[in-house]
């Protein structure tokens, strides 16, 4: 029997998760595969987010409770539909949102959002995981399609002396609730001026400087013009770069983003070969980064 991908077995539970809400004859849309997978229903008013396996259900299920809390706060998020949810379908996870339309917006909008998500304390009864850098790393690497015995070394070895390197890194910013991967791409701005944040899977504890850091590796690689980053730090109220040991979080970064492009380099040539380039460059930190945004 030949084993099916995951994008089919994404538009399966799309769909019958999708049929229990009472949206019938679905044909879902696929519009990214990473981690999870993303799909359109009902005329583009509905995204399904599927996971890749059962053992995402409690991230899942604390995903729409999170979304759920924010909205109660006052805070712009993606909202999953009414109901219980998430579902389990076609052997794994799904979680139903209402669509929104809008823009890319720029770093110091998403700088303002952090702002507000940072200074919030959740109820009680949302228990919130503590911040894991690594976290599912020694997963993708193993998992990820077209990398060779000596490029799963070379990230195991990465990994490894990373997480030794992490634990010396001193914080200035007090713990508080954080994104986990706030980049410019989980956030839209609206036709009303409202700036959407996405992707709350990964909402834990942490420090804040671990979601400021994704901006200041974007402006380093050239994907955030210099302005674009001192207006950012402008609006949170501090620069990450000035930590002592901010070169840490960003080979964490780069490591993180190079792994997560990994799994998908079976998909083309190209991919394979910016997932190359990008593991040549983590042996050699102080070499200049020629990355391409995914």
């Amino acid at each position: 029997m030949v084993a099916l991908l995951f994008a089919d077995i994404a538009v399966e539970a799309a769909r019958e998760a999708a049929r229990r809400a009472g949206f019938d004859d679905q044909e879902p849309e696929v519009v990214r595969i990473g981690d999870r997978a993303v799909l359109r229903l009902a005329d583009g008013h509905i995204i399904a987010r599927v996971a890749r396996s059962l053992d995402r259900l409690d991230s899942s299920r604390r995903e729409v409770e999170v979304a759920r809390w924010l909205t109660a706060e006052g805070l712009t998020v993606t909202r999953p539909l009414e109901g219980e949810q998430p579902y389990i379908a076609a052997g794994t996870v799904v979680s139903l949102w209402h669509a929104v339309e809008g823009d890319w917006t720029v770093p110091a909008d998403l700088a303002a959002v952090l702002r507000r998500l940072h200074a919030l304390r959740p109820p009680p009864d949302l228990a919130l995981p503590e911040l894991d850098p690594l976290e599912r790393l020694d997963e993708r690497i193993e998992s990820a399609p077209a990398l060779t015995a000596v490029d799963r070394l070379t990230l195991r070895t990465l990994t490894r002396t990373l997480r030794e390197d992490l634990a010396d890194v001193m914080y200035v910013l007090p713990r508080a609730v954080i994104h986990g991967d706030a980049n410019i791409g989980n956030v839209l701005k609206t036709s009303s001026g409202e700036v959407v944040l996405f992707d709350l899977e990964g909402l834990c504890w942490g420090p804040p400087e671990w979601d400021l850091a994704i901006t200041a590796v974007y402006r380093d690689l050239g994907w955030h013009t210099d302005a674009e980053y001192e207006r950012f730090c402008e609006v949170y109220g501090f620069d990450v770069t000035r930590l002592p040991r901010y070169q840490v979080l960003r080979a964490v970064r780069e490591l993180r983003m190079t792994c997560w492009l990994a799994q998908k380099a079976g998909d083309s040539e190209e991919i394979a070969a910016e997932v190359r380039r990008r593991i040549a460059d983590l042996k050699e930190p102080d070499r200049p980064r020629h990355w391409h945004p995914y």
